[in-house]
């Protein structure tokens, strides 16, 4: 059996899929990841640090634990940056198998292991209660769900599903604002790659012009 793995071409900047061995090691892809430029983002991780650590200490001044969940945990840097603040438990979801696995290695190895929970699932399959996969609902929410769109990796669809199931009502949230700018632009490079125009090409009979049909101009949904 043969996997599938993505690669960006340093050269044209797409991604393509190559092939690689049933037992390619998946670590290699998190090495080469997005997990590491995030790592080495000294100024996020400062931010978030302070964000995190403040949210933990409005919790425990109203008296409460400080029960954290962490969507989408990584590496689990989130989530040992809430124990370190004082967070008294930290559930942290990962839905990416291999990243999970990691996650639990990372935070046994710091000496988090009585404090975090790595859960392997997506954040709207956890469960809470009693049989669940959370005992209660957390008051902190922590995230690091945003692409360069800010909302482009499904942050809404799992913000919603948390505020609703999995964290109390007015939880302090990390980061709990965010502002997104747009700026129209006009560009007729950008419009050809979602637009078929006429095609011209050499023949034995001369140039030919292929002309999309009608019915494609109008189909319906994504280019």
């Amino acid at each position: 059996m043969k996997i599938f793995c993505s690669r960006a071409n340093p050269t044209t900047g797409s991604v393509e899929w190559l092939e690689e061995d049933e037992h390619y090691d998946y670590h290699q892809e998190i090495a080469r990841s997005s997990y590491a430029d995030m790592l080495h983002d000294k100024d996020r991780n400062v931010k978030y640090y302070q964000g995190i650590r403040a949210a933990v200490s409005r919790v425990k001044d109203r008296g409460q634990k400080a029960l954290v969940l962490d969507i989408g945990t990584g590496t689990g840097l989130l989530s040992m940056m809430a124990v370190t603040a004082g967070a008294d438990f930290c559930y942290a979801i990962e839905v990416f198998k291999p990243m999970a696995d990691a996650a639990v290695k990372i935070v046994e190895k710091n000496g988090f292991s009585d404090k975090i929970k790595v859960i392997n699932k997506h954040s709207t399959e956890v469960t809470v209660g009693p049989e669940g996969d959370m005992p209660c609902r957390a008051n902190i929410l922590v995230t690091e769900l945003f692409d360069t769109e800010l909302i482009g990796e499904g942050a809404l669809p799992s913000y919603e599903h948390a505020h609703r199931h999995l964290v109390e009502e007015n939880c302090e949230a990390v980061p709990h604002r965010a502002t997104v700018y747009a700026q129209l632009v006009e560009s007729g490079r950008m419009w050809s790659w979602n637009k078929l125009f006429p095609i011209h090409v050499q023949t034995s009979l001369g140039e030919q012009v292929i002309v999309p049909p009608v019915d494609v101009e109008s189909c319906p949904g994504a280019p």
